[in-house]
């Protein structure tokens, strides 16, 4: 597929870096535990994997982060020609634990894919324009929060946190000017690190958006007591006329 770059020959990856294929595997494997069914049929080639059903995931090239660092590319149609519509997201793999990375994008930017194929609110919630929680202009499809951290219970308390800080109806008007697609735009809502050193960040469409992630950090959201990150994501979609 043109949309996924392989890597130049003999190109090596970080020595800690699962090869692209094998951590595919693992989304495999947390898409179908999450949906099950969801998977049948499909394949892993090249630095993808695609279902019958018509969706597909893959890796891009990184253009940030470590040895450890996945660029993801989700496709939900890729019947839809030349352009394939798509929507970028990233997860770090942890030292050891790199099923956790696969179950993170699985639960927040995988599980909006899967809502949108099946848009039934099961696994993500769904949200108009002029709900309390909307974004104007934009039907919105939002996972949960999920949290990483040293302390589950400070997860919780940040993932809690987080939704309940409405980020991207407060921020909305930061952004909004830069949502393109006639299909969908893919926001990250990211809230991590430790106590004193804290990290807000919106991603659109895989990019830092610096307005929207200095308006996020203006917010008032909760230091941890230890290393803590969250996050969560949502598609937004033009709202129906």
């Amino acid at each position: 597929m043109p949309w996924i770059r392989r890597r130049a020959r003999g190109a090596r990856p970080a020595e800690e870096r699962l090869p692209d294929l094998e951590f595919l595997a693992l989304v495999q494997a947390s898409l179908e535990a999450y949906a099950p069914g969801v998977t049948q049929g499909s394949g892993l080639k090249g630095n993808s994997l695609s279902s019958p059903q018509g969706w597909a995931v893959g890796v891009a090239p990184p253009h940030h982060g470590g040895g450890r660092h996945y660029d993801l590319v989700a496709l939900p149609d890729v019947s839809i020609q030349p352009d394939v519509p798509c929507f970028m997201d990233c997860v770090v793999a942890m030292p050891g634990d790199p099923g956790r990375a696969a179950d993170t994008w699985v639960q927040t930017a995988g599980a909006c894919m899967l809502e949108l194929l099946d848009p039934r609110g099961r696994f993500a919630d769904h949200t108009d324009p002029d709900d309390e929680r909307g974004v104007p202009g934009r039907h919105t499809i939002a996972s949960g929060a999920v949290g990483l951290g040293v302390d589950p219970a400070e997860n919780r308390r940040l993932q809690t946190a987080l939704m309940e800080a409405n980020v991207l109806h407060r921020v909305a008007h930061t952004f909004l000017e830069d949502l393109e697609s006639p299909f969908f735009d893919g926001v990250k809502v990211f809230y991590g690190g430790r106590p004193g050193a804290m990290h807000a960040e919106i991603r659109v469409n895989g990019e830092r958006h610096e307005p929207a992630s200095a308006a996020m950090a203006e917010l008032g959201l909760p230091e941890p007591k230890a290393f803590t990150t969250v996050r969560h994501y949502a598609l937004l979609l033009p709202a129906a006329d």
